[in-house]
């Protein structure tokens, strides 16, 4: 896993992985991390650090994740946004990743996820979708 130091690019993101369970192969660590790397690259950033939460509920708000929840509080350093390999990734409940992709647009961070760039007002489009079925989703496995 390649991370290099903060430089004040402007694109020194933060790669966020989550499991519920470590045995889910549908979205295994190694599959995204790939779709992490792509889009990083996709929007010309390199990766800083890994925000791996395994064994953490998407129902768990972003802000108290054990590994992710630091950064987003301020906590680990400079950073100027996070990435992730889809939005539920980010989180399953619905006004959580609202709260979390509003708190990185009024700092002025990206929030990135696999085919997505998330600027301008795609990020909320992107968000409000792709979180929508989450809650069912996690009410169901």
């Amino acid at each position: 896993m390649l991370v290099t130091d903060y430089d004040g690019c402007g694109k020194c993101l933060v790669g966020v992985r989550r499991l519920s369970r470590t045995t889910d192969k549908t979205s295994s660590p190694e599959k995204q991390q790939d779709q992490v790397i792509s889009a990083v690259e996709a929007v010309g950033g390199h990766i800083i650090a890994w925000a791996d939460d395994w064994e953490v509920s998407g129902a768990m708000n972003p802000l108290d994740r054990p590994k992710l929840g630091p950064w987003l509080r301020g906590e680990m350093g400079p950073y100027d946004g996070i990435a992730g390999a889809a939005v539920d990734r980010i989180g399953r409940n619905q006004l959580d990743v609202l709260a979390t992709g509003q708190m990185m647009k009024v700092s002025g961070r990206l929030l990135v996820t696999y085919g997505h760039d998330g600027r301008g007002t795609s990020a909320t489009t992107l968000t409000s979708c792709g979180s929508r079925w989450s809650p069912w989703e996690h009410r169901w496995s």
